[in-house]
Formats: C-alpha cells, sequence, structure tokens
C-alpha cells in the first residue's frame, strides 16, 4: 500500500508542475497556485499577488508561497484532509531534497552543478469559457453518480482531471454547491420556464422510491409535447406524514406551478398510497379535466419480474447469476476465463446479471451460452477452483446449456418490448402496440423440449394479471387517436385478459 501511495503522490505533483503556467526565464510557480486564483490586483505594500482560496474563498493579501501553504495546512477550514496531507507531503518531500544536499538549487547553479534540464512547454491556458463548461460537466458527473461533491478534492481526482487536461483546475467543493450548481439551476429553470410558456398540452408522472435513509420520496416528472422530459422537483416524506391526501396535496402543489389547465395527464405507479391520491388529485375541482391513468411501463416490468420468476426459469436463472457472478468476483478467475475464450477464438466476455432488469438477464444468459466451452476448458484444468456443488452440476449438465438457450430464445422478444416501451420518444399508444406484440408472442410461442410446457402458460397467467389495466377505454382511445395505429385498435373484450384465443 505504500508503493501505491508514493505512485499517486508523485503521477499527482508531476500533473500539477507540468500544468502550472511558466514564468519567463524561470522555474513554474510552486505547485500551491494550484489552490488559489491570482488576483489582478497586487498589494500595494509588497508589490506581490494577491491570493484567493479556491476552497473558502478566502483573501491571501501577501501572495507569497509560505502564506498560501500556511492558509491550505492551517486556516482554511474547507480544504479536505487529503488535499492538506498532499500540501504537507510537498513540503516534507521539499524539506527533505534540501537537507540530503545541503544546499537548495540556486546554491547549486552558483557553485557551477549542471542546471536541471528544461521542462516541455506548458499546456495551453484554459479561457474562462472553457473553466466554466468543465465545472459543469464536472458537476453533472458527481450529480448523475451520486458522488460526495468534496470528492473533487481527493487528489487522486485532481491527478485524473489534469492528467486529462493539464491546464484544468477543478473548482473545490464549495464553488461547486454554490456558485456552479445556482448557476445550472436558474439557466435550466429559466429554459423550462419559456418552454411552458409555449406548451399547452403536459403530461405528468410522479415517482416513488425509498431514500438512503428508507424514507419514501415523490418525484414529479413533466413531459412535453416533443418528448422532453423535465424534473419538477423532488420530495421526502416520513412515513407518518405520507397519507394519500398529503401526497395529494404536494401533487396539487406542482399542478399548480405548471398552470393546471396545461395538464392533460397524471400517471403514477401502482402504489397504494400513490393510487389513492392520484384519484383524490383528479377529483378536486379545478383538476377534474385531467386524464389519471395507471404507468402502463411499470406494469409491463412487473408483469416480466414475475414471467421471470416462475419455475423452473427462476432456478436456472439464478444458477446462471451464480456462475456469472462466481468468475467475476475473482481477477484471477476472470483472466483465467478471458485466456481460455482467447485461445478458442471467443471475442465476448462474460457478463454480470442484474436480476431486476430483464435487458440485463438476458444479455449475461447470452454471454454464458458464447462462453460454454471456454469455462467448461478452464475448470478441466483447474478443477479445485472453488464453486457450490449446484453450480458444478450445472456446468456439467448438457441439459443446462440447452435449457439457458430456451429461455434466451423467450427472453429476445420480451427484452425488445421492453426497451421499446421504455424509450424516452415513446407515446402511451406505442407502449400499448408493444404489449400488443408480446400477447402476440406468448399466444405464438411453444415450449421447446428441455422447458415443462406450463413455463408458457404460467406466463399467460402473469401477463394477465397485468394486462388489465391496458385493455380500457383509454388505451383503445389511444391507439386510435395515433395515425400510425389507428387500424390497429380493437373494441374491448373481456376486462383482465389479453391473451384470450381469437380476441387479438
Amino acid at each position: 500500500m505504500e508503493s501505491i501511495g508514493t505512485d499517486v503522490s508523485t503521477n499527482l505533483n508531476t500533473s500539477l508542475t507540468s500544468s502550472l503556467p511558466r514564468n519567463k526565464g524561470g522555474a513554474p510557480p510552486s505547485f500551491i497556485w494550484k489552490f488559489f486564483a491570482k488576483l489582478q490586483q497586487n498589494n500595494k505594500k509588497t508589490n506581490r499577488y494577491r491570493a484567493q482560496c479556491n476552497f473558502c474563498s478566502h483573501v491571501v493579501e501577501d501572495g507569497r508561497v509560505e502564506n498560501l501553504h500556511k492558509h491550505i495546512l492551517h486556516v482554511c477550514q474547507i480544504a479536505s484532509t487529503d488535499i492538506k496531507q498532499y500540501v504537507q507531503a510537498e513540503l516534507d518531500k521539499k524539506a527533505f531534497d534540501e537537507g540530503r544536499t545541503g544546499k537548495n538549487k540556486k546554491q547549486k547553479r552558483e557553485q557551477g552543478q549542471t542546471p536541471p534540464a528544461p521542462r516541455a512547454a506548458a499546456a495551453r491556458p484554459i479561457n474562462d469559457k472553457e473553466q466554466d463548461e468543465l465545472d459543469v460537466k464536472l458537476l453533472r458527473l458527481l450529480i448523475m453518480n451520486s458522488l460526495p461533491f468534496d470528492a473533487v478534492e481527493s487528489p487522486w481526482m485532481l491527478d485524473f482531471c489534469h492528467s486529462l487536461k493539464p491546464s484544468y483546475v477543478p473548482a473545490g467543493a464549495p464553488k461547486l454547491q454554490t456558485t456552479v450548481l445556482t448557476q445550472e439551476y436558474l439557466k435550466s429553470r429559466a429554459a423550462f420556464t419559456a418552454r411552458l410558456a409555449q406548451e399547452h398540452n403536459l403530461s405528468v408522472s410522479i415517482d416513488f422510491w425509498r431514500s438512503d435513509s428508507d424514507q419514501p420520496v415523490y418525484a414529479c416528472n413533466v413531459a412535453f409535447s416533443d418528448g422532453s422530459v423535465f424534473l419538477l422537483g423532488a420530495k421526502e416524506l416520513p412515513d407518518a406524514a405520507g397519507t394519500a391526501e398529503d401526497v395529494a396535496g404536494i401533487i396539487k402543489e406542482w399542478l399548480n406551478m405548471l398552470g393546471p389547465e396545461k395538464v392533460g395527464s397524471l400517471s403514477t405507479d401502482d402504489f397504494g398510497t400513490l393510487t389513492e391520491a392520484r384519484c383524490l388529485v383528479v377529483s378536486t375541482p379545478g383538476f377534474t379535466h385531467i386524464v389519471d391513468f395507471r404507468c402502463p411501463v411499470h406494469a409491463l416490468g412487473l408483469a416480466v419480474l414475475a414471467m421471470l420468476g416462475s419455475e423452473p426459469v427462476n432456478a436456472l436463472i439464478c444458477n446462471a447469476h451464480m456462475m456469472a457472478s462466481r468468475f467475476h468476483a475473482s481477477s484471477a478467475a476472470s483472466a483465467s476465463l478471458a485466456a481460455e475464450a482467447k485461445e478458442m477464438g471467443i471475442s465476448v466476455e462474460l457478463l454480470p446479471c442484474n436480476l431486476s432488469q430483464v435487458q440485463s438477464v438476458h444479455a449475461s444468459l447470452q454471454s454464458l451460452i458464447q462462453m460454454e466451452h471456454a469455462i467448461k476448458q478452464m475448470l478441466q484444468k483447474h478443477p479445485n477452483f472453488p464453486m457450490s456443488q449446484a453450480v458444478s452440476e450445472c456446468v456439467n449438465r448438457v441439459s443446462f446449456w440447452s435449457q439457458i438457450a430456451e429461455i434466451c430464445k423467450l427472453l429476445a422478444p420480451i427484452t425488445d418490448v421492453v426497451r421499446g416501451s421504455m424509450s424516452r420518444t415513446s407515446s402511451l399508444a406505442d407502449v400499448v402496440l408493444h404489449w400488443l406484440h408480446l400477447a402476440r408472442f406468448l399466444q405464438a410461442a411453444e415450449t421447446g423440449a428441455n422447458l415443462p410446457h406450463d413455463v408458457i402458460a404460467h406466463c399467460f397467467t402473469d401477463f394477465n394479471q397485468r394486462a388489465a389495466e391496458l385493455n380500457s377505454d383509454l388505451c383503445q382511445l389511444a391507439l386510435f387517436l395515433d395515425p400510425r395505429y389507428k387500424d390497429i385498435a380493437v373494441p374491448q373484450a373481456n376486462p383482465g385478459t389479453l391473451l384470450d384465443k381469437g380476441q387479438l
């Protein structure tokens, strides 16, 4: 671990130093300037630059490097521990080098020793516009990946940023959390307001999930007629305050922000409180014109997960998942498997499996089938490779691989339907049509000899339990009004089923 730390520190030092602008005829400024901004107005008494800290924005009147060191190490309350440790390590290294030789660089030159080799020219400085654009991209990286703001002050993050663009100095956490975030919020709000003024048919959807503290979170997404989607707001409610009336009150606040007259539809997941809240909203005067319905994409996802949960499909998928996970858990096993695959001319890699996403399950099973011979060959060469008895039996059982192939065949059209329904540009008519396509596929599907015949029957049952919500006047109207699908719309049949023979 010590060698790794030394390497990272060395790389960071090199990166910081090489990116600093060079003084004409002299060495680059100290690395410490990477954490400060030079102000244009010099200190009149010392004729030195005044320096503003990138972390706490404090202005150091006398910009000598010693003062900058002291500020970061002993004054600044915002700079992270990693930054302080890095600065101290650089000072210790400099003191050690000078103590070892007994001379500083100026003394060496005065005594006629060979001066250090000239450094490469510094990278082109970036202008203010480029700096702002990179800061915004960094902000989005942190937010969209749920990373803490102080991650930007880590030496390893700084090293990475400077390796990509040496002249870029990442904004400190305080600036990202205040200035950059506020500016982006104002820009987004201005764009949203301008779009809202021209829009007269909004679709609103309410999402629900639980936070890290296990509290309910409700979010409002607004879809414009061109398919673009904005997040209007999100609110965390304690369970005690998360009654249907409370949630309905929040939804009304969001709708009033948009202008209820602009909202054409309101959809939610099939969560008890949300469903009740949705009904309360559309029954309130001023909101009664809004069409409310259950999110069909969420219903489709639940139907697919139920189909994958049937036996023996679930048992086979779980064994395949354990097999893939076992190889991914060991770098040595992954390397051995990759070597075997390369020898056999197999260009794919074994993909991990997320059991909550049908696309991931399908892709993982496909890669497992393609890697079958490489897996068997590797286990023959390494008979002591640790693997559960159930998984070992699957590897050596011919029927396991043929059953996985059958499941892949079954999952292929389901994956296509899920992918198409989750597209940002999909309308309600598109989603209903995807449901119909899936229904037709299940009607025509035949179970191979390697799977029990009741697998398809189980899929029928699970599908129909969710299809009731799609077999409605609203969905038929969506098909009828869409010029692409008008001829597909059929009279409403038995409520609750889409898979009755002869119905489609």
